[in-house]
Order: structure tokens, then sequence, then C-alpha cells
């Protein structure tokens, strides 16, 4: 093994090691660190003690469920077995991280060499993206973990019900996040340009099973299922933001695209390159959706899994180009200026983990524990790890708002009346607000008929006026 090579592991070992401490510390941290671990906590504790997360949200609490139940279900199945924490969801996002690394070397073993397999794989961990999104309580991994032993069964497995097997977990995945549709379309396109037959088999039954399924939860929830996930998700579609996530995922993941293009140009026929081919335009289209408001770098997850796969691929077609020092040298070059590109360490990325915001959260978890009423908090989690209610989700219900889906006077005029207790806000509405999390109304509402008592960390604390009034 040369030097360059040599560097290139160095590199990916290092960038493995920040990824398994920045784990650790993450799993190990009772408190929230993105804004939707708090509420899937609340999703997965309520379906744990039997109730229906998919509500009419005409009355409290004001909750969206957004995500179909796969990964809400399986957190609340380890609830019943152990406390509600955040620990079993991060778990859950770990072990599908590295399962989805695992996955990419066994793809590529059948391809290319065992090096080029570690590389590949490692390169998935590597990526800033992952790095900087895991292994949170978020439903984004586990389907990409789904929708990629799909794909793998469809091609490996030499069996006549493969298309079945290949189909469960394609349905899994889209009942985890809708979003994993890539896959199955690209499937789909390929059989349809070789086994007419073959297609109609895997369409059909694709459609009858995600149908059935879907009528049969919609039915349960008297047509919220439908309402929650479909209608109250159509959040705004910015063109703008998508092409400037997109640019940064470029910028970030250069590299590797450059890698997959060539892959692409080379014009490889096998059946298995031309799958892999279509999955990944398919990806790079549907990834586009990054431009809908809320959305961010998890959706780049499956473009970079396809990306490190056609990387991997790549590397080994660039033997019939260039000749072995040359290949050796351009290689093992590329990969370390793409391990540039992925540059970040452990702490530099996410502060959550700190000690300081620990002693923070200590103090709020104190006076929310101590608090009589309800209470309103963009950090859902310290709600529920607390036994309070989560009445109200800001982001969704002022996108709601803004689309005249929801009707948001009983809200305001709660607001205006100091129903709730507490108020837990990012910040001081007299000064800025975040216009994705609150409406005008409710930021006038809470001018009126609130105060600001106490900062903690990153939250202002606000008291119904009166209680200023009764001082």
């Amino acid at each position: 093994m040369n030097k360059l090579r040599l560097l290139v592991f160095a590199g990916l070992i290092v960038y493995a090691a920040f990824f398994l401490i920045q784990s650790c510390l993450i799993i190990t941290y009772p408190y929230q660190v993105s804004y939707p671990e708090g509420l899937i906590l609340n999703q997965a504790a309520l379906l744990s003690r039997g109730e229906n997360i998919y509500k009419s949200i005409n009355d409290y609490p004001f909750i969206v469920v957004n995500y179909p139940p796969v990964y809400l279900l399986l957190n609340a199945g380890l609830f019943k077995l152990f406390k509600v924490s955040f620990a079993p969801g991060r778990l859950i996002t770990f072990l599908a991280t590295i399962s989805v690394c695992i996955l990419i070397y066994k793809i590529l073993l059948k391809k290319t060499k065992k090096e080029v397999a570690v590389i590949s794989a490692l390169l998935f961990i590597s990526s800033s993206y992952i790095f900087k999104d895991n292994p949170f309580m978020r439903v984004d991994m586990l389907g990409l973990l789904f929708t990629l032993l799909g794909v793998r069964i469809f091609l490996d497995i030499e069996h006549r019900y493969n298309i079945i097997y290949a189909i469960g977990f394609f349905i899994l995945a889209l009942y985890t996040k809708p979003t994993f549709v890539s896959a199955p379309l690209a499937v789909a396109i390929y059989l349809l340009a070789t086994n007419h037959k073959k297609a109609m088999v895997f369409i059909l039954t694709m459609a009858i099973v995600y149908s059935l399924t879907f009528f049969i939860i919609n039915n349960l929830t008297s047509g919220e299922f439908f309402r929650h996930n479909v209608l109250y998700n159509l959040n705004i579609f910015d063109i703008k933001q998508a092409a400037k996530y997109y640019s940064r995922f470029l910028q970030t993941h250069a590299l590797l695209f450059f890698f997959s293009l060539v892959y692409i140009f080379d014009g490889v026929q096998n059946r298995e390159s031309i799958i892999w081919i279509t999955y990944f335009i398919v990806s790079a289209v549907i990834t586009i959706s990054v431009g809908k408001i809320g959305a961010g770098s998890n959706y780049f997850f499956e473009l970079i899994a396809l990306n490190c796969i056609l990387t991997g691929l790549s590397i080994e077609r660039f033997k019939d180009y260039i000749d072995a020092k040359k290949y050796t040298l351009f290689i093992n070059g590329v990969l370390l200026a793409q391990l540039v590109l992925f540059i970040h360490a452990p702490f530099l990325n996410e502060p959550a983990i700190i000690q300081t915001r620990r002693q923070d959260f200590q103090k709020l978890a104190q006076i929310i524990s101590n608090t009589d009423g309800d209470i309103i908090s963009e950090d859902a989690g310290m709600l529920v790890l607390n036994k309070k209610e989560v009445l109200f989700q800001p982001f969704e219900f002022t996108q709601l708002a803004h689309q005249k889906i929801w009707n948001q006077k009983k809200f305001v005029d709660d607001l205006a009346s100091c129903r709730f207790s507490l108020l837990i806000l990012s910040f001081d509405v007299h000064c800025f607000y975040d216009r994705e999390r609150l409406t005008p109304e409710m930021v006038e509402a809470i001018k009126k008929s609130y105060y600001i008592v106490d900062k903690i960390g990153d939250y202002y604390l606000y008291h119904p006026i009166f209680d200023k009034q009764n001082d």
C-alpha cells in the first residue's frame, strides 16, 4: 500500500473515530439536540401509551405528525421496555447508519476490491452531513437503510420471489419517510425497459400493498393520517432555498459527485449498473424537494450513500483508462481532496453537548417541573421529559397558518388572555422573532400579554403580564 493510500485510510479512520465519539456523546446526552427530536419523542411517547397521534388540529393539542408510524412505533416499543428518553431513537439511528455503511461495503464487494469497498463505506460516515445530523432521533437513516436493503435484495438474491422481498423493504421505507420513493421508481423504470411482465407485478404489488396499508391507517384515524402526512406536509417550496442547499451539497461532495458522473457517462451497460445509475438520477431529482420550507441537510442522505456506491464502482473503471502509476496517484489524490472538503471535528459542529448546556437544561427542567398550568415551548423534549403535555408545535402551525390551512384565532386569543403559565422561546419577541416559527399575530399577543422573566442558555422565559402586575 503506497503512502497516499495510507493517508486516505488515515483520514477515513480519523473521521470514523469522530463519528463514533460524537455518536456516543449524543446517544447518552439526555436533552434535545435538534428541534424535530422533541416532537418525535412526544409522538412516540403518546403511541407507547396507546394514544392516537393523528388527531384533528381544530383544538388542543395542536400537533402535526409529519411522518408515517414505522420509526415512531419502534421507539414506542422501546419506551415500554425502558423509560421515555432520546436514547432509544438515537441508538436506532446510530445502528441504521452503521448498517448502511456495511451495506455499501457488501454491495461493492461483489464488483470491486475489498480495499475500495472499505473506502467507499467509510466515505459515508466521513461526510460532514452525516456527521452533523447523526445520530439524532430522526426517521431518515432508518428509511435509507430499508430502501437500500430493498435494492440489494432485488439485485443480489437469485430467487423467484426477490421482487416481493424487495417490495417489503420499499414499503417499510415509505412508511418511515415518504420521500424514499427513488429506489422503487428506479426499479420500476428498469423493469419496464427490460421485463414488462415483472414490471407489472412489481408496480401493481407495490401499489396494492401501499394503498391497502394507507387505507387501513387512514380509516383507523378517521382520515387524519392523510391530512397529517399529505395535506399538512405541503410546506411552501422555495426554489432559492433548493438552489442554495444543493450548491452547498455539491461544494462539500464535489469529488464524490465527480466520480459518480464519470461512472454514469462511462456507459456501463450491465443490470446492476443500470439500476444504480437510474436510482442515482431519480434520487438527485427527488432531492430538489430540499427547497421545501423546513427541509435541511438530512434530505441528502440517500444521495450521499449513492455517491459512495458509484464512487467505488467508478474507481474500478478508471483502471481501464489510466496506467497503474498515474491511476494510483490520481485516485488517491482525489480521495484526499474530498476528505479535505469534508473537514469537520467533534464539538465544532454541535455545541449542544457541552457541560454548560447540560447545566442550562437542568435549570430549565426544574422550572418546567415546578410550573403549574400549561406551557408552550419550542423545546418539546423538555416538556415530555418533565411529564408536561405538548400543546403547540411552533414551526408546523406557523406554516399551516401562512397557508390558511389552520385557523390560529383560538391560539392567539389564548395567548392574549394569558392562558399559558410559561412560554419558552429562542428569541426576544421585542427585538426579533423567527417568522417560520411564529406569526405576526402571535407575536403581538405575546408582546401585550407576556414579559421576559429570565434567559437560560438559548431560551427566553416569558410569564403572563398579570404576574408582574401582582408583584
